[in-house]
């Protein structure tokens, strides 16, 4: 596990360099991982929208075009790539949700069939991100990249407990500013 994390991490720092090939050995590498994450974030998503392919390659497109972006190794690429897959999701909501007036929410969805609740769902993960951006970070983790607690965990550097703490506090804040409360 080690020594793949070591790989992965060597070609995400070729690949910042601007090696020659580098990008296209990184995306060979974790292509399956990728894939994945996406196939856990759209679990609970309507038939009619992206596969699991196609979200792999429209963040690693979305990802490439961020110039500025650093990672510090394979945990942080990842949090990234579940951040950008998000995006590519809430994108493809507000699309399908031009001309829809108004969603009633009642407490934090976990099936996002409705584009207008993945719409108020990032709004009020950008407000948590403002408020505590490690719970965010928990949320993005847990919800959109489908990765359990103790996966979350090894991803933040932090304990699996500490993730479930901040799981249900950051559920209990989305849901009550989804529900309109303050």
């Amino acid at each position: 596990m080690q020594q793949a994390e070591d790989e992965i991490t060597g070609l995400l720092e070729r690949a910042q360099a601007g090696e020659t090939g580098a990008s296209e050995a990184l995306m060979g590498r974790i292509y399956a991982d990728l894939r994945t994450i996406a196939r856990a974030r759209l679990r609970n998503e309507r038939a009619d929208t992206l596969g699991t392919t196609a979200l792999v390659h429209e963040a690693w497109l979305a990802m490439g075009r961020q110039d500025q972006a650093r990672f510090q190794g394979r945990r942080h690429y990842y949090a990234y790539a579940a951040k950008a897959m998000r995006h590519v999701l809430v994108d493809r909501a507000r699309r399908r949700a031009a001309g829809k007036r108004q969603a009633d929410f009642h407490g934090l969805p976990m099936e996002h069939e409705d584009p207008l609740q993945l719409i108020a769902i990032d709004q009020a993960l950008e407000r948590l991100t403002t408020l505590n951006p490690r719970l965010a970070r928990v949320v993005e983790l847990r919800l959109f990249a489908g990765l359990s607690s103790r996966e979350a965990g090894a991803a933040m550097q932090t304990t699996e407990r500490t993730v479930e703490r901040d799981w249900i506090k950051a559920r209990a804040l989305l849901a009550q500013w989804l529900d309109g409360e303050p």
